[in-house]
Protein backbone atom coordinates (compact mmCIF):
# COMPACT_ATOMS: atom_id res chain seq x y z
CA UNK A 1 0.00 0.00 0.00
CA UNK A 2 2.97 2.42 0.62
CA UNK A 3 5.39 1.04 -1.88
CA UNK A 4 4.82 4.21 -4.15
CA UNK A 5 4.57 6.63 -1.49
CA UNK A 6 8.27 5.32 0.14
CA UNK A 7 9.67 5.88 -3.85
CA UNK A 8 8.60 8.67 -4.50
CA UNK A 9 10.29 10.11 -0.83
CA UNK A 10 13.07 7.99 -2.02
CA UNK A 11 13.36 10.02 -5.77
CA UNK A 12 13.69 13.13 -3.25
CA UNK A 13 17.11 12.27 -1.54
CA UNK A 14 18.61 10.20 0.73
CA UNK A 15 16.54 8.59 3.87
CA UNK A 16 16.68 6.21 6.76
CA UNK A 17 14.14 3.28 7.11
CA UNK A 18 12.92 4.24 10.39
CA UNK A 19 12.32 8.10 8.96
CA UNK A 20 10.58 6.83 6.16
CA UNK A 21 8.29 4.42 8.44
CA UNK A 22 7.72 7.80 10.64
CA UNK A 23 6.39 9.43 7.40
CA UNK A 24 4.28 6.82 6.01
CA UNK A 25 2.60 5.94 9.25
CA UNK A 26 0.59 9.38 9.06
CA UNK A 27 -0.46 8.57 6.04
CA UNK A 28 -3.93 6.87 5.94
CA UNK A 29 -5.38 5.09 3.25
CA UNK A 30 -8.57 6.81 1.38
CA UNK A 31 -10.49 5.18 -2.00
CA UNK A 32 -12.87 7.79 -3.75
CA UNK A 33 -15.71 6.99 -5.99
CA UNK A 34 -15.83 9.35 -9.22
CA UNK A 35 -16.55 12.55 -8.19
CA UNK A 36 -16.18 12.70 -4.23
CA UNK A 37 -15.21 16.01 -3.20
CA UNK A 38 -12.35 16.18 -0.77
CA UNK A 39 -12.77 19.76 -0.16
CA UNK A 40 -15.45 21.92 -1.48
CA UNK A 41 -15.57 26.40 -1.54
CA UNK A 42 -15.79 27.71 1.61
CA UNK A 43 -14.47 24.53 3.73
CA UNK A 44 -11.29 24.35 5.42
CA UNK A 45 -8.54 21.94 4.06
CA UNK A 46 -7.39 19.65 6.37
CA UNK A 47 -5.68 17.07 4.12
CA UNK A 48 -3.03 16.48 1.88
CA UNK A 49 -2.73 13.76 -0.42
CA UNK A 50 -0.69 11.20 -2.08
CA UNK A 51 -2.22 9.73 -5.38
CA UNK A 52 -1.66 6.22 -5.61
CA UNK A 53 -4.07 6.28 -8.40
CA UNK A 54 -6.37 7.87 -10.00
CA UNK A 55 -7.14 11.74 -10.43
CA UNK A 56 -8.12 14.94 -8.73
CA UNK A 57 -8.84 18.25 -10.05
CA UNK A 58 -8.02 21.27 -8.37
CA UNK A 59 -10.90 24.25 -9.43
CA UNK A 60 -12.83 27.11 -8.67
CA UNK A 61 -16.26 28.53 -9.73
CA UNK A 62 -16.03 32.13 -11.15
CA UNK A 63 -18.85 34.87 -10.82
CA UNK A 64 -20.52 33.59 -14.01
CA UNK A 65 -20.66 29.53 -12.75
CA UNK A 66 -18.13 28.57 -15.01
CA UNK A 67 -15.21 26.33 -13.61
CA UNK A 68 -11.65 27.45 -14.24
CA UNK A 69 -9.04 24.29 -13.06
CA UNK A 70 -6.18 25.24 -12.20
CA UNK A 71 -3.93 22.02 -11.65
CA UNK A 72 -4.62 18.06 -12.10
CA UNK A 73 -3.08 15.81 -10.10
CA UNK A 74 -2.28 12.08 -11.61
CA UNK A 75 -0.53 8.78 -9.80
CA UNK A 76 3.14 9.45 -7.90
CA UNK A 77 2.15 13.19 -7.13
CA UNK A 78 1.03 15.05 -4.29
CA UNK A 79 -1.94 17.78 -4.07
CA UNK A 80 -4.14 19.66 -1.45
CA UNK A 81 -5.77 22.52 -1.68
CA UNK A 82 -2.95 24.76 -0.99
CA UNK A 83 -3.76 28.10 0.22
CA UNK A 84 -6.47 26.82 2.39
CA UNK A 85 -4.28 24.35 3.62
CA UNK A 86 -1.89 26.35 4.19
CA UNK A 87 -3.62 29.63 5.55
CA UNK A 88 -6.29 27.26 7.29
CA UNK A 89 -8.90 29.99 5.91
CA UNK A 90 -12.06 28.81 3.83
CA UNK A 91 -11.43 27.56 0.46
CA UNK A 92 -12.04 29.54 -2.76
CA UNK A 93 -11.49 26.20 -4.64
CA UNK A 94 -12.73 22.98 -5.32
CA UNK A 95 -10.85 19.53 -5.00
CA UNK A 96 -12.66 16.39 -6.20
CA UNK A 97 -11.62 13.22 -7.29
CA UNK A 98 -12.36 12.75 -10.94
CA UNK A 99 -11.62 8.63 -11.34
CA UNK A 100 -12.30 6.06 -8.55
CA UNK A 101 -8.72 7.07 -6.57
CA UNK A 102 -6.23 5.12 -4.29
CA UNK A 103 -5.05 8.25 -2.00
CA UNK A 104 -2.68 8.34 1.25
CA UNK A 105 -3.79 11.10 3.32
CA UNK A 106 -2.14 13.29 5.98
CA UNK A 107 -4.09 15.55 7.88
CA UNK A 108 -2.47 19.01 8.69
CA UNK A 109 -0.95 18.59 12.21
CA UNK A 110 1.16 15.24 11.27
CA UNK A 111 2.04 17.35 7.97
CA UNK A 112 3.69 19.96 9.36
CA UNK A 113 4.78 18.00 12.46
CA UNK A 114 6.83 15.57 9.60
CA UNK A 115 8.08 19.24 8.01
CA UNK A 116 9.85 20.21 10.78
CA UNK A 117 10.92 16.87 12.01
CA UNK A 118 12.42 15.10 9.48
CA UNK A 119 14.29 16.92 7.08
CA UNK A 120 13.65 14.70 3.97
CA UNK A 121 10.10 14.77 4.44
CA UNK A 122 10.85 19.19 4.34
CA UNK A 123 12.79 18.87 1.30
CA UNK A 124 9.22 16.72 -0.24
CA UNK A 125 7.14 19.58 0.90
CA UNK A 126 9.73 22.28 -0.29
CA UNK A 127 10.05 20.64 -4.13
CA UNK A 128 6.49 20.70 -3.98
CA UNK A 129 6.01 24.25 -3.43
CA UNK A 130 8.42 24.84 -5.83
CA UNK A 131 6.81 23.00 -8.70
CA UNK A 132 3.59 24.69 -7.94
CA UNK A 133 4.74 27.72 -7.77
CA UNK A 134 7.03 26.99 -11.45
CA UNK A 135 3.90 25.03 -13.06
CA UNK A 136 1.38 27.95 -12.22
CA UNK A 137 4.09 30.45 -13.23
CA UNK A 138 4.13 28.78 -16.51
CA UNK A 139 0.51 28.54 -16.87
CA UNK A 140 0.05 32.10 -16.49
CA UNK A 141 2.46 33.63 -18.37
CA UNK A 142 2.58 30.86 -21.23
CA UNK A 143 -1.63 31.19 -21.57
CA UNK A 144 -1.32 35.22 -21.55
CA UNK A 145 -1.82 36.29 -24.82
CA UNK A 146 -1.41 32.44 -26.54
CA UNK A 147 -4.13 31.33 -29.11
CA UNK A 148 -6.21 28.40 -28.45
CA UNK A 149 -4.10 25.86 -30.63
CA UNK A 150 -1.15 27.11 -28.67
CA UNK A 151 -2.49 26.29 -25.96
CA UNK A 152 -3.56 22.66 -26.83
CA UNK A 153 0.09 22.20 -28.14
CA UNK A 154 1.50 23.18 -25.25
CA UNK A 155 -0.46 20.51 -22.95
CA UNK A 156 0.21 18.01 -25.61
CA UNK A 157 3.79 19.14 -24.90
CA UNK A 158 4.18 19.60 -21.43
CA UNK A 159 0.94 17.58 -19.71
CA UNK A 160 -0.01 14.67 -22.84
CA UNK A 161 -1.64 12.46 -20.35
CA UNK A 162 -4.70 15.01 -19.54
CA UNK A 163 -5.90 14.68 -23.24
CA UNK A 164 -6.67 10.88 -22.74
CA UNK A 165 -7.16 10.56 -19.30
CA UNK A 166 -9.76 13.62 -18.67
CA UNK A 167 -12.90 14.73 -20.14
CA UNK A 168 -12.47 17.40 -22.85
CA UNK A 169 -14.80 19.72 -20.52
CA UNK A 170 -12.41 20.18 -17.52
CA UNK A 171 -9.39 19.91 -19.87
CA UNK A 172 -10.92 22.65 -21.52
CA UNK A 173 -11.77 24.62 -18.11
CA UNK A 174 -8.09 24.25 -17.58
CA UNK A 175 -7.18 26.03 -20.87
CA UNK A 176 -9.75 28.65 -20.56
CA UNK A 177 -12.17 27.76 -23.40
CA UNK A 178 -14.93 26.06 -23.90
CA UNK A 179 -15.52 22.53 -24.70
CA UNK A 180 -17.08 22.76 -27.98
CA UNK A 181 -13.49 25.52 -28.74
CA UNK A 182 -11.08 22.62 -27.44
CA UNK A 183 -13.45 20.11 -30.06
CA UNK A 184 -12.41 22.59 -33.05
CA UNK A 185 -9.26 22.73 -32.36
CA UNK A 186 -8.56 19.52 -31.78
CA UNK A 187 -9.75 18.58 -35.01
CA UNK A 188 -7.18 20.77 -36.77
CA UNK A 189 -4.33 19.35 -35.06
Amino acid sequence: MYQELEKFIKSHGRIDQKELQQITSCFKPLKTVRNEMLCNIGQICSHFYFIRKGCLRLYEIDDKGNDITGYFALEDSLISANTSFILQKPSRDCLVSLEHSELLAINRNDFYRLVESVPQFGNVYHKFIEFAFIHSQMRIYSFLGMEGIDKLRWVMEHEPKLLSRISSKAVASYLGMTNSTLSKLRTKL
